[in-house]
């Protein structure tokens, strides 16, 4: 499958977003990451249906919304109103997961399931037939100054195994040049980063991530 890049607003400099967008753009990024959390399914709280609109009017890049949050049933027609373009759910987050991704897809949306690092790979497969994408999370969601866990490439080669060859296989948290090949030969084509991706010389980082998995 194609491999994507899916920088996550969450680490960009707001003061300067609009100039950042617009390096991803010329670099020809496949997707923008955005973080929505309530505070409660994780401890940290960032963006909305209104930053979602926001940020759909600044770029042409389709939006990557991954939704860390309790009940996500009670949002998925706001979130998808303001523009996301794939909506992404975790295993944990609902009882109503089934109905949930039906919801996402009668929108006319992408959708997709994510895993925590505790969630089992299995924990997908009665709904892998509706999605397009999994996400693995490759650090605990939410919770800062985390690094990478070598353990999840494992879950990547099972959910690959399950999924298939033609649903997105994302991975997130801590991802940058020196891991991002690992997950690659494990089964993952979609790559989230957001401290290392945005740090310094954007379009230096972007073409390393891509030079490591060429």
């Amino acid at each position: 499958m194609n491999t994507k890049l899916s920088p996550s607003v969450f680490a960009a400099n707001l003061a300067t977003l609009a100039d950042d967008l617009k390096i991803l753009e010329e670099n020809n990024v496949e997707l923008l990451h955005v973080d929505v959390m309530d505070g409660h399914f994780v401890e940290r709280m960032a963006f909305g249906a209104d930053h979602i609109a926001m940020l759909k009017k600044m770029t042409s890049m389709p939006l990557d919304v991954h939704l860390m949050i309790e009940r996500p049933e009670n949002h998925i027609e706001a979130i998808a109103a303001a523009g996301a373009d794939i909506i992404t759910i975790h295993v944990e987050s609902t009882t109503r997961l089934y109905s949930c991704l039906q919801k996402i897809r009668k929108l006319g949306k992408k959708c997709g399931v994510v895993l925590s690092p505790g969630t089992p790979a299995e924990a997908i497969s009665c709904v892998a037939h509706l999605v397009d994408m999994v996400l693995i999370m490759t650090v605990n969601p939410g919770e800062g100054g985390q690094h990478f866990l070598p353990d999840m490439t494992d879950k990547i080669m099972k959910v690959r195994s399950i999924v298939g060859p033609s649903v997105d296989v994302e991975v997130d948290g801590g991802i940058d040049a020196g891991n991002i090949a690992q997950c690659h030969r494990a089964g993952a084509n979609v790559f989230v980063s957001g401290g290392y991706l945005f740090k310094g010389d954007k379009a230096a980082n972007i073409r390393a991530m891509r030079e490591a998995i060429a």
